[in-house]
């Protein structure tokens, strides 16, 4: 035993030095991306950049059909398969330069306010600090990296519904966010669909009853939406905006449309609360003599943590030395979490569980285990792949404490050199997580048995 425990500190620090070695090439790449946003299913860029730098590396790479920019680049020859999931796509209209003032580079433009410029990067130092810890000592295992684009809209699904992942024996990745943590909190399921009435057009002012308003067919759904609010089960979340409210006043609308978001604690209840929408959706229809069409956008499946493969990743993290930033990059962190308004900013900690007396520092400079037993009101593609093989994250504190994703504030941070140091550490422990789930068989063993409690997967498109 104490020999095993030297043999894998000698490991994580020689993984520690490889990773630093490394970390011009990995900060410019997350740079480079973060200076070059290109939104879901438009990654054209992005994705060459991780295809040809992990192609140079020696992985053997496969561009998936089933999705624009997907792909997979594999390592080594046999033994367990052991993935990565890295992402790479922007948010539009959150351009922002890695200031702590509000200061878009390009009115309009996308920014990486989710921080995927260094979830890819991070996930890219864990693939390919695996294969170094596995040529170094001489363990067999295939080591993949999943380029997973679209994240922030149809994500991972198509890649999941190929069956592109049901040979892998753990998937691990990581999230930007403010602290350093296990992801141990589950994500609710989620549906995002467009519900569109069709009605029949006349002078509003002339000839208001020989129209049909589609118009009413969706305010009237809207309002049937507010009604069974009381009435889903708990955790049920419902967001939407008119997409299309017709043409002109004078005219009684022929079409119009609502883009809708159902979200749920799991898959199932999805599938469940989704049998009533319709209802109401039909209910429309009868009111204003409409006919109603659905276009499903999107949907997730909950995240579901595998706890052997979670407490893996803990242990990585304690034995990953975490990054020491400098004096200005303290200050930037310190400026920018300002910028945040203190009630806001506990949105952060308080939903998984993390003390809020953190927030009386800039940075979370130790590593912390929050979200146990805990569900958040976003959603993860990463749902979907829990259903089908063991999957374990971990979140780095690459942004200043209180600082959320999809904000002008995490889009500057995501730019900053204090948060690519926290995605290379965030690589490093996801690699040496890897490498104990191939030198201890065991654990693996433990994340398939808990792995089979998991429900038989359904898409919640597939609804």
């Amino acid at each position: 035993m104490t020999k095993n425990i030297s043999e894998n500190r000698a490991c994580s620090a020689d993984l520690a030095v490889f990773v630093a070695r490394n970390a011009e090439v990995y900060d410019s790449i997350a740079r480079d991306i973060w200076e070059h946003p290109e939104v879901s299913h438009e990654e054209a860029r992005s994705s060459a950049v991780y295809r040809e730098r992990l192609a140079a590396r020696g992985f053997r790479v496969q561009e998936f059909p089933e999705m624009p920019y997907s792909f997979c680049a594999e390592w080594g020859e046999s033994g367990p398969v052991i993935a990565f999931m890295g992402e790479y796509d922007a948010l539009p209209g959150m351009s922002q330069a890695c200031a702590t003032e509000r200061q878009p580079v390009v009115a309009g433009a996308p920014g990486h306010a989710c921080g995927h410029n260094l979830l890819g990067m991070g996930s890219l130092v864990a693939a390919e600090g695996l294969v170094f810890l596995l040529s170094q000592t001489g363990m067999r295992a295939r080591v993949r990296f999943y380029g997973c684009p679209a994240e922030e809209s149809l994500g991972r699904i198509p890649l999941v519904k190929a069956g592109r992942f049901n040979d892998v024996d753990a998937a691990m990745t990581w999230h930007p966010a403010d602290v350093n943590t296990p992801h141990r909190y589950r994500t609710s399921a989620n549906l995002s669909f467009v519900v569109s009435f069709q009605g029949k057009a006349s002078h509003a002012g002339m000839a208001p009853h020989a129209g049909r308003s589609a118009l009413d067919a969706v305010q009237l759904f809207n309002l049937s939406i507010e009604f069974m609010r009381e009435h889903v089960p708990p955790g049920t979340l419902f967001h939407y905006v008119i997409s299309d409210g017709g043409a002109k006043p004078n005219i009684v609308p022929e079409h119009a449309s609502v883009h809708l978001y159902v979200r749920a604690p799991d898959a199932q209840s999805v599938h469940e609360v989704m049998k009533r929408v319709r209802k109401a959706i039909h209910g429309a229809e009868l009111m204003t003599e409409t006919k109603a069409s659905i276009e499903i956008k999107a949907g997730k499946c909950d995240f579901i943590p595998n706890t052997p493969i979670q407490d893996t990743i803990l242990e990585a993290m304690t034995a990953i030395p975490l990054p020491e930033p400098t004096p200005e990059e303290i200050e930037f962190a310190r400026e920018l979490q300002k910028k945040v308004a203190p009630a806001d900013r506990q949105a952060t900690l308080a939903p998984i569980g993390a003390p809020l007396s953190l927030l009386k520092q800039p940075l979370h400079l130790e590593v912390g285990d929050f979200g146990e037993g805990k569900r958040i009101g976003g959603s993860l593609d990463t749902g979907d792949v829990s259903y089908v093989v063991p999957t374990g994250q971990m979140n780095a504190a690459t942004w200043p404490l209180g600082v959320g994703a999809h904000t002008w504030q995490s889009c500057a941070a995501s730019g900053s050199a204090w948060a690519m140091k926290a995605a290379r550490y965030a690589g490093a422990s996801l690699a040496y997580a890897g490498f104990l789930l191939v030198s201890k068989p065991e654990r693996l063993a433990r994340a398939k048995d808990e792995h089979r409690s998991v429900p038989t997967y359904r898409s919640t498109m597939d609804y």
